[in-house]
């Protein structure tokens, strides 16, 4: 097939052409608060508005230019290149229902738990059980990446996205208000 009429590129106009239609009538949204915010309210929607069109005119671009038949997408197309054009690939690994409904699980007992253990505690606990389920086993590793990883997530939400977050209820209500001081958030 001619590379230049490839039908699997139409998704990724008709994505491109929505989300450029969204880009322009986003930057409508009228300011809430007050004017003296470096970022205004339809300032997050743009970015995720744009960084979509950036996919597709990658997607474009790539399937232009690339020859796309038998491949799995960029990533295979990279791992080929690492691991040399004549290995041989590996058996797709093998799914696992109830490793899957435990996971399902847990992010509903997140979701259940946020309002009592609050952002930070419930976060922490997610992380570090959802990556165990993985089958990581190295507790450092799942240690420091539970607490960076809630660290980093209450820094974007609360002080760059400006997100109110659950503080939870009791005690764990003051790990969040420390941890907030802690972060700098206000």
């Amino acid at each position: 097939m001619d590379k230049t009429s490839r039908k699997d590129t139409i998704p990724y106009f008709i994505v491109l052409a929505i989300a450029a239609g969204l880009f322009v009538h986003a930057g409508s949204i009228g300011s809430m608060g007050s004017a003296d915010r470096a970022i205004g309210p339809s300032f997050w929607p743009r970015l995720v508005l744009g960084l979509g069109m950036c996919v597709c005119v990658f997607e474009l671009v790539f399937r232009w230019f690339f020859d796309m038949e038998g491949t799995g997408g960029l990533l295979s197309q990279v791992e080929q290149q690492m691991d040399g054009e004549g290995a041989a690939a590996e058996a797709p690994e093998e799914r696992n229902l109830p490793q899957l409904l435990l996971g399902v699980g847990l992010t509903l007992a997140y979701v259940w738990a946020l309002p009592v253990l609050g952002f930070a505690v419930a976060s922490l606990i997610f992380i570090a059980l959802f990556i165990w389920l993985g089958t990581y086993r190295k507790t450092k590793v799942v240690a420091a990446v539970s607490v960076l990883g809630t660290l980093l997530l209450m820094f974007i939400f609360m002080k760059v996205v400006y997100v109110s977050l659950p503080l939870g209820s009791g005690p764990f209500e003051g790990i969040s208000v420390f941890l907030m001081g802690l972060l700098g958030v206000r």
